[in-house]
């Protein structure tokens, strides 16, 4: 997810960014090359898919070596798996979902997003679980191998603004073939840093919205995109994009599935859409 919530105070940092040579997180989701360096037939295959490759990204993200692009991470693999898409295509979810319902999906929060990123994961998991669906969630401690793994985890990440955006949350994809929920998110620690910091309750609104990529829900502008201030039409990006019963057809400004937000809370279209599918 990313915002324009910082345009009108980039002046402000303009002194101070001239004063960075290079930040860098203790996190292994770093940078592993610029954009001119990307292979020239990665970048196709994700313009193909309809993806913006403008601010495209090499990185090594949760332990895969990818393409991060908007506020997605892709992995080599799920590049090789997507697929030219129709442009005109008008829906909102993935062809993958997550399986064998009822079921639980553990979630854990990296330390190093502090009581901040603590008390915001407890809101998320409860504004997902007071709906009462066949999907829920539940804490784990981060870290744990094996099979006390937590199915999604929350990890930290540092990135600076770029073009005026700052991207808040990167998700790890979308729902396996299989039926696993993606494995887990970023959330920009950069974010912490400026005088517009988060809320708990901000945050908790991009958690749920990157939660929401991980369980198989698309942009609700992906059409156009227009709450980033852009015309781009994402498509089905190789992954699906089908339309849910009972939600608008076009953009929904309030829905906590935008593009550029944050939205604090569920809308009632958010709600419809997670009780067609869970």
């Amino acid at each position: 997810m990313k915002t324009k919530k910082f345009l009108s105070i980039l002046a402000v940092f303009a002194l101070v960014f001239a004063t960075f040579t290079s930040c860098q997180s203790d996190q292994s989701d770093e940078l592993l090359q610029d954009e001119a360096k990307i292979n020239p037939d990665v970048l196709a295959k994700l313009d193909a898919a309809l993806f913006d490759t403008t601010n495209a990204r090499a990185m090594n993200f949760m332990g895969e070596e990818g393409i991060a692009v908007e506020d997605m991470f892709f992995s080599y693999v799920q590049i090789d798996e997507l697929a030219p898409t129709d442009p005109l295509a008008k829906h909102y979810r993935t062809s993958n979902l997550v399986k064998k319902l009822p079921r639980v999906i553990t979630i854990s929060v990296d330390p190093d997003l502090g009581t901040l990123g603590s008390d915001a994961l407890d809101v998320t998991i409860t504004m997902y679980n007071n709906l009462g669906l066949r999907l829920s969630f539940a804490r784990v401690a981060f870290g744990q191998r094996g099979k006390n793994k937590a199915n999604i985890e929350v990890t930290e990440f540092y990135e600076l603004e770029s073009g005026g955006y700052i991207t808040l949350g990167r998700a790890a994809g979308f729902p396996t073939r299989k039926g696993d929920p993606a494995k887990g998110f970023g959330i920009n620690s950069r974010w912490f840093e400026l005088s517009i910091s988060p809320t708990v309750n901000e945050l908790a609104g991009t958690m749920a919205h990157e939660i929401g990529h991980c369980i198989g829900f698309r942009h609700t502008d992906y059409q156009t995109r227009q709450s980033c201030g852009q015309n781009v039409n994402e498509g089905s990006a190789g992954v699906g994009a089908i339309h849910i019963n009972g939600t608008p057809t076009g953009s929904d400004s309030s829905s906590i599935m935008q593009s550029c937000g944050p939205a604090i809370n569920f809308n009632n279209n958010d709600v419809t859409a997670l009780e067609a599918l869970y």
